[in-house]
This record gives structure tokens, sequence and C-alpha cells, in this order.
């Protein structure tokens, strides 16, 4: 009997995607527009203050989208991510320099849309200071889009990232024009800058985002790189995992950290693990595996596994949703979480607690046909 299935990505992996692509062009349209405003850009039968309301309503809404990016990436249980490293940079465990630049983008955004909203009371030189930070923040977004993205290859995503560099090139050239040829150091500087984006990634995508491998380079913990892809992603052998909330798992897996891990404070944990295993199909074709575990570990003593989803022809499930809960003896749901990955008969899972503790599980179970047991062995390695 096996486990096979096919995992289906997490909805919130979607939604931080396609938020992150259009906060891309929308922050890429508020500095043009602010730009066209400053210029004083006129258009037949358009009145000027047309320009600076519809750049204001862009601006909000790249905030907006933002902020939905932020929120999908908290409550996805892929990555260890939290809430302090929304704001703090470089703190993270999970691709701690790209979604760092992430932090440092956003907070300089921050700054600017409290620096705007408090205009009056700051003053136009103080607001005017503050508000050259959104030309800085918009390299640094798009680095830490291909940096933690899932969709760095993709045609779409390159031909979308070149539009918007056409256009941030065109409003800086545009903007440096401006008064020419006073402060020309100043101006010259900003070009330069300006002409380093499009080089640098020239120059940084074929042999980093684009090119096998890039999660494990990027810094992805080991734990989300075998509930992504399996050990050889792991060993950084398979094709770039995907960021965020990853896509589905595939391959074989097996342990993280392997069967001679030895047990440590903040490192892999294996154990042996023994259980029942029960599957349901109803009428509809709809399915349920139900799995209960219990280790010979102290922290995870019992691990209940429930997966929902549509039977497939050569058994198995096509998982639709999931839940898993873990804990000791005397606390049995301490840690809450789903399956991230299930193929043959591994499964690997993320839990986490009330505390902020998070857990990576994998187990490599043996099923004997007949009485429903299973026997096997568990990786439990912390990833916070």
């Amino acid at each position: 009997m096996l486990l096979t299935a096919v995992v289906s990505p997490s909805p919130y992996w979607f939604v931080t995607r396609g938020t992150g692509a259009v906060s891309l062009v929308l922050l890429t349209l508020a500095i043009a527009l602010g730009v066209a405003d400053v210029r004083r850009t006129r258009l037949v039968g358009v009145p000027r203050f047309v320009f600076d309301s519809v750049h204001r309503s862009v601006s909000l809404l790249a905030v907006t989208f933002i902020a939905v990016h932020i929120v999908t990436v908290l409550l996805d249980s892929f990555a260890p991510i939290t809430l302090l490293d929304v704001f703090i940079p470089f703190h993270s465990p999970y691709r701690p320099i790209w979604l760092g630049l992430g932090t440092v983008a956003f907070d300089l955004l921050v700054a600017v849309t409290i620096t705007s909203l408090l205009r009056m009371r700051l003053g136009y030189r103080a607001w005017r200071a503050t508000h050259w930070l959104a030309y800085g923040s918009w390299p640094v977004a798009l680095v830490h889009g291909f940096g933690t993205g899932t969709d760095g290859h993709t045609h779409w995503l390159l031909l979308l990232s070149a539009a918007c560099v056409a256009v941030m090139l065109t409003a800086v050239v545009a903007r440096v024009s401006a008064g020419w040829p006073s402060h020309l150091p100043a101006r010259l500087s900003a070009l330069g800058a300006a002409a380093l984006v499009p080089i640098g990634l020239a120059v940084w995508l074929p042999s980093g985002p684009m090119a096998p491998g890039w999660a494990r380079r990027a810094g992805t913990p080991t734990a989300q790189l075998v509930a992504a892809h399996g050990p050889a992603a792991a060993g950084g052998s398979a094709s770039s995992a995907a960021g965020g909330s990853s896509s589905a798992a595939g391959g074989s897996s097996t342990s993280a950290g392997g069967s001679s891990t030895s047990a440590g404070a903040t490192g892999p944990q294996t154990v042996s693990v023994t259980g029942t295993l029960r599957q349901a199909v109803q009428p509809d074709n709809s399915a349920l595996i139900d799995l209960s575990l219990t280790t010979a570990s102290g922290q995870v003593h019992n691990v209940h596994i429930r997966i929902r989803g549509q039977a497939l022809p050569g058994g198995g499930v096509q998982m639709t949703t999931s839940r898993v809960s873990a804990g000791s003896m005397a606390n049995p749901d301490q840690y809450q979480g789903q399956v991230t990955g299930l193929e043959n008969t591994t499964v690997q899972a993320n839990v986490s607690d009330g505390s902020g503790s998070h857990l990576a599980l994998v187990a490599q179970l043996s099923l004997p046909p007949g009485d429903g047991g299973v026997s096997g062995q568990m990786t439990i390695t912390p990833t916070r």
C-alpha cells in the first residue's frame, strides 16, 4: 500500500506571488506618475491635478497590495517567517539576505507613507528628503522579488520586470533632466545608479535565481528544502525550490539530516515510530487518510495526520487539505500545522506552537498489508 499523493500549493502561496508582482507594477507606476507630476506633464483634455490624484491613489493601492503580500506570507506555514521579520531586516532564518531586502524596501515605503500623511506638519523640505527613499526602495524590492520568489526563471516575470525597469529608467532620466545642469554631480550619480540596475540584473540573474540550486544557495533552511523537493534539493542537486509558500512536493524523500543524525538541542533528531493508518474512499471519490503515530521522543510523542482529497486511480489521494497535530503525552496538540510533502511512504509536515517554535517532521514509514499498522522512523528538525 502506498501513500502516494500530489500536494497542492497553499492558497496563500498563489496570493503571495500575485500580490508581489502587482505591488512591483503599482510601485513603478506610482514613481513614474510622481515624476510626471513634478515635471508638470500635461495631456490634452486632462487637468494637471489628475496626475497628482492618480499618483496618490496608485501609491495607496501599492501599499495595500504590499500589506496583503506580507499578511499571506505570515499566514503561510511553509516558511518560518514571523512578524518581527517584517520590520527587522536580515533576522529571519529563511533566505535572510533576500527576505531582508524586502524588509528594507517595506521600511522605506512605510517612512514615505507616514511622512506623506504628515506632510503639512513636517514641512516641504523634510517631506521631500524622505520622499526620495521611494527611488531607493524600488530596486531593493525588485531584487527581493527575484531572490525569494518562485518565478525568477519564468518568461512572464522576466518580461514584466524588464518593462518595469524600462519605465523606471525613463522616469529617472526625466527627473534628472529637470533643471539640468545644476547639481550636476548628483544628477550624474543618479543616472549611473539607475544604469547599474539592468546591468546588475543581467549579470546576477543567470547565475542566481535562474540557475539550478538557487533555493539552497539563497539560504532556504534544510527542513523547507526537504519538505518542498526531497533530499536532492537539500543537497543542492535539484532545480530551484519554491520560495514563500512552496509548490508541490515531489521526488522520493528521506529524513531531514539522514538516519544517522544524532539528537541535539537545536539539530535534527531521528526516532522510531509506530502507529496505524486508515484510508476511506467515499462514493463521490473523495478520500480521507488518517494516520496516528507514536514516537520514542519526549518532545513529540504523538503525531496525528489527517489528509483529505480526491482518490487517485492507482491508489493514494490528490490532497486538497491537511491537518497535523503533534505533541508530548501531556499535551498531544501542542503543535499544529500542515502536510508539505507526501510521496510513496514518506510524509513531511511543518508544525508550530503558540510560542513561535517551529518543527519540520519527516516520517519514513513501512506499511505492511492487512492490519493497517505502520512503523518506521521520523526526523524532527527545529526550524526556529
